[in-house]
């Protein structure tokens, strides 16, 4: 029952129109549930919608990568082309129609009228707080990728349709709202519960992104920049990233144990994320199954791929590029991180693509007509050898390298000098003891090769101001108006407040 009720009315947030003739007010207390369990669902489902980013039938993580200069999903042959969503995502030629982008508005949504509908049920104290923070984390995607929040303030009638906020005002009301409730929320560190350093992390993402987000014409035009970023911003997202910095997480001495199957237990670096274990954890294969090959040990879709532009950031020594892993490596050949040239099986011998071919992957790839072996793989998460179908990895959301490194570009902003977050992480890393880069392109490069396939690139290449440029295989400058992807067309259909983003 609970789940009945909870689906129902985050559906008739997202699609209620005008013409709706139930008065949906007392729908709760009409089913018979206590305020208190109805809070309890709403936000066990907000938690459920995080799945949204590594789930098929959404897969917001393409969204947040397969635009950028780190990901790309060639058509090999017949395979892959699934009517050219991945080329068009790539290209910067998408539409409204695009079933990712719809897919992945509705998802979002979905997390965010859950934790209003929690909101909107004499929530306990620490159940707002918790409840705001997801009303804040959805709001910062649906600013981010659409430049829109359809939203509806706690309490308002059901038969009402959301308003919608533009991009500048629902980033005040980000940050607002969160802040206030902040010394509410648990002051606990578990990875997979809404806590302070949890919301910390999220608002110095805010205040980071927070010139990006006002920087948008009258009629909803993103605008490139060089963005203002103002020096009282950067400061709030340098407090906040103390904060978590001065917490019980520490950077991972390997640094693959952070997305490794067991990472629930060994990770102690992720500070948010949505658990999955090998009953509930499906959907993560698919971060496995997008990039290897067939024939690989365990075998996959022979799809996505990196570019060099990503690949050529590295040095041959930094670990962060990959190798071997124990427990995978041993047992099937299969190395973590970046997959290029001759692939190999746990003895030594050579591996052999499904035409018969050697399986010798190339840094060359067309993103029309692949053959099996071109491109670049990338092996993020740890495969999960004891349930390859339901791996147990967590996705991650948040870690203390993404903080560290936010609070170096907050220092840079303001005219600092990084040097200080920069070596720590890099120290920990194990790579060059004596890098001296603290400009922000060495920051942005720097974030690549930390973050690189966790779904952070378009978000940092749109404040950096290099999203639009050219890169393998797309050979064109893009418009602004690609920095926010277009309204689908069934929410244009059903909330006549939407306006459709110009340039769709």
């Amino acid at each position: 029952m609970k789940k009945y009720i909870v689906f129902t009315i985050s559906t008739l947030f997202l699609f209620s129109c005008t013409d709706l003739e139930e008065d949906l007010d007392g729908v709760f207390e009409e089913s018979g549930l206590s305020s208190q369990t109805v809070v309890t669902g709403q936000l066990s489902a907000a938690y459920t919608q995080l799945r949204a980013f590594q789930n098929s039938s959404s897969f917001q993580f393409a969204l947040l990568e397969h635009p950028t200069d780190e990901m790309a999903g060639p058509t090999r042959g017949p395979n892959w082309d699934d009517g050219g969503i991945w080329r068009d995502l790539h290209l910067h030629e998408w539409n409204s129609s695009h079933s990712v982008i719809i897919g992945s508005w509705d998802q979002n949504l979905g997390g965010l009228f859950a934790a209003i509908d929690a909101l909107s049920n004499d929530p306990t104290t620490e159940q707002k707080a918790v409840a705001t923070f997801y009303s804040s984390f959805y709001m910062f995607y649906n600013i981010d990728l659409w430049g829109q929040v359809p939203y509806r303030e706690p309490g308002s009638s059901y038969a009402d349709l959301p308003i919608v906020l533009k991009r500048a005002e629902a980033i005040d009301l980000a940050i607002s709202q969160l802040e206030d409730v902040f010394a509410d929320l648990p002051n606990s560190s578990a990875n997979n519960t809404v806590n302070q350093y949890v919301a910390a992390t999220l608002l110095a993402k805010l205040y980071l992104n927070k010139a990006v987000y006002k920087a948008t014409d009258e009629d909803g035009t993103p605008q490139v920049g060089p963005y203002t970023f103002d020096s009282a911003d950067m400061q709030k997202a340098i407090d906040y990233c103390d904060i978590v910095i001065g917490g019980p997480f520490t950077l991972q001495a390997n640094y693959f144990d952070s997305f490794a199957a067991n990472n629930t237990d060994i990770a102690t670096e992720n500070i948010f994320v949505s658990e999955n274990d090998n009953t509930t954890g499906g959907e993560l294969r698919r971060m496995h199954y997008m990039t290897l090959n067939e024939n690989h040990n365990p075998g996959g879709w022979n799809g996505f791929v990196t570019l060099t532009d990503l690949y050529d950031k590295f040095d041959s020594t930094d670990p962060r590029i990959g190798g071997s892993y124990t427990g995978v490596t041993d047992v099937t050949g299969l190395n973590v991180g970046f997959l290029i040239g001759q692939q190999l099986d746990q003895d030594g011998n050579n591996l052999f693509d499904r035409p018969g071919d050697l399986m010798n992957f190339t840094r060359d790839f067309d993103i029309a007509n692949s053959a099996d072996s071109k491109g670049i793989r990338v092996v993020k998460y740890v495969p999960d050898l004891t349930n390859f179908e339901r791996p147990a990895n967590d996705y991650v959301f948040f870690r203390l390298a993404d903080v560290y490194l936010m609070k170096a570009e907050a220092m840079a902003r303001m005219g600092g000098d990084p040097t200080a977050p920069l070596t720590t992480l890099r120290a920990a890393r194990g790579v060059d003891a004596v890098y001296t880069g603290t400009s922000l392109d060495d920051i942005l490069d720097e974030r690549s090769r930390e973050l690189y396939w966790e779904g952070w690139r378009r978000n940092d290449q749109i404040r950096f101001g290099t999203f639009l440029d050219p890169v393998q295989q797309k050979s064109n400058t893009s418009d602004r108006t690609r920095l926010i992807y277009p309204i689908p067309a069934p929410a244009l259909s059903t909330n006549p407040n939407l306006v459709q983003n110009p340039g769709y």
